[in-house]
């Protein structure tokens, strides 16, 4: 009897893990297919082709890394295959294979020209317009495999998809993996205000979007990252052990209940706090002072934090006309050791936290 019933109950499994198995096969639903590259371009060009998906990441490769991609496609190299994921018919968002494709797109429309190549060195400084027709027709009759997810598999499915494939290759920074993993409004409104001229200014970042996106901070979505640290750390006090993990479980919570008034909220908070530190500091904004050389220096973090949260609890009129004051206190703050080591090791405990933030608020109220 015994044995009776064990034997049910691994049919029983099996069963389970069958249904299982075919329920997730209709989920997601793909295709394979070959885009040559004369058609690939002309799809990017009338965005059949997405490549600026609101979960993708942001360009990180530099030309070398662009005209490595392009030799390879020269000499027949196979190249991976890139993850599409069907929007409408015949619309496509890029899911992995970003670079590749933007490096074959810009290279193309001569947006750069070849470096940095051993095998082909001679092709080095040559745009496509320059290159003989030999090697023009070698580029044009090459393809490209892609997988692609078609619109009705599940949305979930292809966001894990998208996980996936991504993390296996090059890391993506923790702010990368939350803005694929955590969409939704609430991370939209993160990128929204990482846009915001004068936080920009704040971080020293360029204007124009050719020199931005060479930046390692717009890259790997710092920027984004710490608009992310002001909301979570308006309740500092309940931010225990690993900051990481506080922004993961503080993003899945925003992102699974917030409100569109609370969504205006946070955008006016933030983008009134930000104008008050910009009329402060300018584009010294966040930097540490280094009281040797006299001089300000890196952007810190753990600094930021304490600036973002001081100024959001008072108003501008109260810091009007005391700009001198602000900053001769600032620099003091780099004369204080217990300040100094909070924002230079074990910055994420809730001591340091305290340390930093209760001692920067109280020199800006000494003076507003």
């Amino acid at each position: 009897m015994e044995e009776d019933e064990e034997i049910e109950a691994i049919e029983d499994e099996d069963f389970v893990i069958t249904e299982k198995y075919k329920e997730e096969q209709k989920r997601l639903v793909s295709q394979k297919m070959d885009l040559y590259i004369p058609s690939l371009k002309d799809m990017l060009k009338n965005k059949v082709i997405d490549l600026e998906p609101k979960f993708q990441r942001r360009d990180r490769w530099n030309v070398k890394q662009q005209s490595k991609l392009i030799e390879s496609i020269i000499m027949a190299v196979p190249i991976p295959p890139i993850f599409l994921a069907e929007e409408e018919y015949n619309t496509y968002s890029v899911m992995d294979g970003k670079q590749r494709l933007t490096a074959i797109n810009m290279y193309l429309t001569d947006k750069f020209a070849l470096s940095g190549l051993t095998f082909w060195g001679e092709l080095n400084g040559k745009k496509f317009s320059q290159l003989n027709q030999t090697i023009r027709n070698a580029i044009e009759r090459r393809s490209i495999s892609a997988v692609v997810l078609l619109n009705e598999s599940d949305l979930d499915i292809k966001f894990d998809v998208f996980e996936r494939i991504n993390t296996g290759g090059e890391n993506l920074t923790p702010q990368e993996v939350r803005n694929c993993i955590h969409r939704g409004k609430f991370n939209d409104l993160l990128v929204e205000l990482s846009e915001l001229n004068y936080f920009r200014e704040c971080l020293g970042l360029p204007t124009s979007f050719d020199k931005l996106k060479k930046i390692k901070i717009y890259q790997r979505m710092d920027d984004v990252q710490l608009v992310l640290r002001f909301f979570l750390l308006q309740d500092y006090e309940k931010v225990t052990g690993n900051l990481k993990t506080s922004m993961n479980k503080y993003m899945e919570q925003k992102n699974s209940n917030v409100t569109d008034k609370e969504l205006e909220d946070n955008r006016i908070s933030f983008t009134e706090t930000v104008d008050k530190v910009y009329s402060i500091y300018g584009n010294q904004a966040f930097r540490k002072w280094d009281t040797s050389k006299s001089e300000w220096t890196t952007i810190s973090a753990p600094f930021y934090d304490a600036i973002m949260y001081s100024f959001s609890k008072v108003s501008k009129d109260s810091i009007k006309g005391k700009e001198d004051q602000i900053i001769s206190g600032t620099k003091l703050l780099f004369e204080d050791t217990d300040f100094v080591e909070s924002i230079r090791k074990g910055t994420n405990s809730l001591e340091a936290n305290r340390t930093r933030i209760q001692k920067f608020l109280d020199m800006l109220s000494s003076v507003v």
